[in-house]
């Protein structure tokens, strides 16, 4: 095999295995955001599936940092009852703004 050759095979495999090292840890965050409540299950997972991957790393890590919180107290963040924290108020922004969207495209009168 040339030198280029499997350069470009190796460069192949690395970047193959990056994806499937993020795939299993989106799966991963999919399982964390099955909270027991069906609500916070919905608003999480629906984050996660439309933009966890294009966030920065900062808010990344505060996604899996807030996973780590009582479900009750995420879901007092999300209603507003309760006001989050620094590091999480604007990812709560975007959790809760994500959900409003989605629910005012949802024809609900199927």
């Amino acid at each position: 095999m040339a030198t280029g050759t499997k350069e470009a095979a190796d460069g192949n495999a690395a970047a193959e295995g990056e994806t499937a090292a993020a795939n299993a840890e989106l799966g991963k965050l999919r399982w964390r955001c099955r909270r027991g409540m069906k609500e916070l299950d919905v608003l999480l997972e629906r984050y996660v599936d439309a933009h966890f991957c294009a966030a920065s790393n900062a808010d990344q890590e505060a996604f899996r940092q807030l996973l780590d919180t009582q479900d009750t107290v995420i879901y007092a963040y999300c209603l507003g009852q309760e006001p989050p924290p620094d590091r999480f108020a604007g990812l709560i922004e975007r959790i809760t703004a994500n959900s409003a969207a989605v629910d005012s495209a949802v024809p609900w009168d199927c």
